[in-house]
């Protein structure tokens, strides 16, 4: 078995943009098969907007949070939390966007360590309720979510990405999270 390097997890900058986002390209190619289309998966790319868009949750540190596990230099894990973007969830709600751990560091804690990272900078932002999306069929994730505190709240929706794939929302009350 290879030794692992010890992590920690950190607030991201701006300069971290492209390797956080490559975990999260590398993640869905090797994870998501089987859910995601493999025409979807071997297309994806890190477009400028893309790139924008994560530098914008960088610099909004009122009302969002991004994080990296990091490896020595190595970015080995990433998650993004802002506000919830749900038309039906109240004002006081935000979302965790994004969490990805590459699939050699997965099953090592850091990923809970990025949960929870993330959970409580959204309670630092006043945010009094958190959700979050992920696949329905993607069950090893969803137990993560659950033993995690997280709950599914009924919500569900479908993307097409070259193929229907089925999302679930959880959600998690902040106040007593705290």
């Amino acid at each position: 078995m290879t030794r692992l390097r010890p992590w920690t997890v950190r607030p991201a900058t701006l300069d971290d943009v492209e390797a956080f986002e490559a975990v999260r390209i590398a993640t869905w190619k090797a994870c998501f098969r089987g859910i995601v289309s493999d025409q979807f998966l071997d297309g994806l790319t890190l477009p400028p907007h893309r790139i924008q868009r994560c530098r914008d949750a960088i610099r909004d540190v009122e009302r969002s949070s991004v994080m990296v596990a990091c490896a020595g230099d190595a970015i080995i894990g990433m998650g993004m939390a802002e506000p919830a973007r749900d038309e039906d969830l109240t004002a006081g709600a935000g979302e965790i966007r994004a969490l990805y751990v590459h699939p050699d560091w997965q099953d090592r804690g850091v990923g809970r360590a990025l949960l929870a990272s993330l959970t409580a900078a959204l309670g630092a932002c006043g945010y009094r309720a958190a959700v979050l999306w992920t696949m329905r069929d993607l069950t090893p994730t969803r137990r993560f979510y659950e033993a995690n505190g997280w709950a599914l709240d009924g919500a569900e929706d479908t993307h097409d990405w070259h193929g229907p794939v089925h999302l679930v929302r959880y959600a998690r009350d902040l106040i007593e999270a705290t």
